[in-house]
């Protein structure tokens, strides 16, 4: 009986772990959009992380308190692109520009740009992602974006520098589109090999 509830532990621990949205969403929906993974959906201010070894979305702590942003609430849906690898060992961050999605929902999202952070002195990229059917629909780039809502990129940049302790982001500059996805399929491709 005993060995019988092992297995069964066994079992259920693995198929949690081969489920785990990091490795298990696909890169892209389609040749346009890729997959989307919100942790912490707009408007709110709790740090959510999908715990890499479970796969389950947990709440993100630090000393044994839930880990609450002291600042502003997130001005966009914020979370990863999933099957990617970033320099630090995470998916690459992505926020969304559209009104607050559930927390664990998997978007179809095109990507315009990114903006390029140093976070305790380690390159930390921002992609920054649209709905093809959301409000910002008919915007195709970062450059479309500073034409048609500019003050949006610099409420994104002030945001991400003023929501950790001050000084502890610096910012660069903004990507445009083609970088931004030459850099997502490199992470992509180093995420493949990180496989083997």
């Amino acid at each position: 009986m005993l060995r019988s509830i092992f297995i069964l532990t066994l079992v259920i621990k693995s198929s949690l772990i081969a489920s785990n949205p990091i490795d298990k969403i696909p890169f892209k929906d389609s040749e346009n959009l890729y997959n989307f993974y919100i942790e912490i959906p707009s408007g709110t201010k709790e740090k959510w992380e999908v715990n890499k070894k479970t796969g389950f979305l947990e709440k993100d702590q630090k000393n044994g308190q839930d880990r609450i942003i002291d600042f502003l609430a997130y001005p966009g849906n914020y979370g990863f692109v999933p099957q990617t690898l970033s320099g630090d060992g995470d998916p690459f961050d992505l926020i969304d520009l559209e009104a607050s999605s559930p927390r664990g929902q998997i978007k179809k999202i095109k990507v315009i740009g990114a903006i390029y952070f140093k976070d305790k002195k380690s390159i930390d990229y921002k992609f920054i992602g649209i709905s093809p059917t959301g409000t910002f629909q008919y915007i195709e780039s970062i450059e479309d974006l500073l034409y048609e809502k500019s003050s949006v990129l610099e409420i994104l940049k002030l945001w991400f520098l003023s929501y950790k302790k001050p000084g502890k982001m610096v910012f660069y500059r903004f990507l445009n589109k083609e970088e931004a996805l030459l850099l997502l399929q490199e992470g992509h491709e180093k995420w493949i090999r990180d496989q083997n």
